[in-house]
């Protein structure tokens, strides 16, 4: 009963380390939008146990997609996904430790794990970014960003 997951809530880590870079993941596996969107890159996080609380999903998700320790200091946005059928909550985290304390455990899900400056994540989501987190990590035209008909 405790592994449970809730099918359609995910959460999300936006995780910066002291030079202002964000950790993202390559997904394994890449999913097809209710849009034909193709999400590849994205935060890492994901579904949340039926009895755990958001903080502690987005923690222990972040590590076993990436093996950082990471503390969710708060709620960026929680927003109902246009194009993927689940609800999002993306969290600001800060780094517990600067280098991994354990090797990620979810090689089937993750393909690879990059540190990438903000500007960074424009060319390489071939999705959109949830607006108010581009307006949190300083994106720069993050305006016509927003207005792409796919996003992550």
């Amino acid at each position: 009963m405790e592994d449970l997951e809730i099918e359609d809530f995910i959460n999300l880590g936006v995780v910066a380390n002291n030079r202002k870079e964000v950790l993202i993941i390559r997904r394994v596996i890449q999913e097809t939008g209710n849009d034909g969107s193709i999400l590849t890159w994205a935060f890492p996080g994901g579904r949340q146990k039926l009895k755990e609380t958001r903080t502690e999903c987005v923690k222990r998700e972040i590590l076993a997609e990436t093996g950082y320790d990471v503390e969710s200091i708060k709620e960026i946005s929680l927003r109902s996904h246009p194009h993927f059928d689940v609800f999002i909550v993306y969290h600001y985290c800060r780094l517990i430790k600067p280098k991994p304390i354990a090797k990620p455990s979810e090689p089937h899900e993750v393909a690879e794990i990059k540190w990438v400056q903000p500007e960074e994540i424009k060319k390489l989501f071939t999705t959109n970014i949830d607006p108010k987190v581009a307006r949190e990590l300083g994106i720069k035209g993050e305006e016509d960003y927003s207005k792409r008909k796919k996003f992550l």
